[in-house]
């Protein structure tokens, strides 16, 4: 071990050589540095290799690591990410065999605005643009937008994050009460 540590000093030295009086090493006229000396240089090269690495870096890679170093495994980083993954409800709507499924998918980017989603029902695919705000307790308001529509609109609806429970409002279109009895109270596929 010893003889590498003098090994990596050496190479470290020969390669930092002119850097030598920016790091504050005096090795001497014989050229034999003081151990402790080089211990410090190595740690103070190894903490400016690490910062122009970080510099060098592309800022999106930057961002994910960032945010993957600031959840811990398991945490939900945002909102959105409670409702990440695979739903479905049977018999929408009170109609024996209407099943409705929906998938929503991870988020694409670090953002925390909004995430895809696809809702299946009735042989038709519709995509969604779905975001999420707080409530009290617990709860989420939850907004699917249909874009692809024209006129483009939405629904509403609210995800419970204690019960893991997702509802959408069909009868609520835009932000006006259309129609009663309309609610899908979706159940997570495992």
């Amino acid at each position: 071990m010893t003889l590498f540590r003098i090994l990596l000093s050496t190479t470290l030295l020969s390669l930092s050589f002119g850097r030598k009086s920016q790091l504050g090493i005096s090795c001497g006229s014989t050229g034999a540095c003081d151990e402790f000396e080089v211990e410090l240089a190595e740690e103070e090269l190894a903490a400016e290799m690490q910062v122009e690495l970080l510099q060098r870096m592309p800022m999106d890679i930057r961002l994910a690591a960032s945010e993957v170093e600031s959840a811990a495994p398991g945490q939900k980083v945002c909102l959105l990410d409670h409702i990440v993954g695979s739903w479905h409800v049977q018999n929408a709507l009170g109609i024996d065999g209407v099943t409705v499924l929906l998938q929503v998918a991870p988020r694409s980017s670090t953002s925390c605005d909004e995430v895809p989603g696809q809702i299946h029902y009735l042989g038709k695919k519709t995509q969604y643009t779905i975001s999420a705000e707080p409530l009290d307790a617990g709860k989420l308001h939850v907004k699917f937008l249909n874009n692809e529509a024209d006129p483009a609109y939405f629904h509403e609806g609210h995800y419970d994050i204690t019960k893991d429970a997702l509802s959408e409002d069909l009868g609520m279109v835009n932000g006006m009460k259309q129609n009663e009895n309309m609610q899908l109270d979706f159940k997570r596929m495992h």
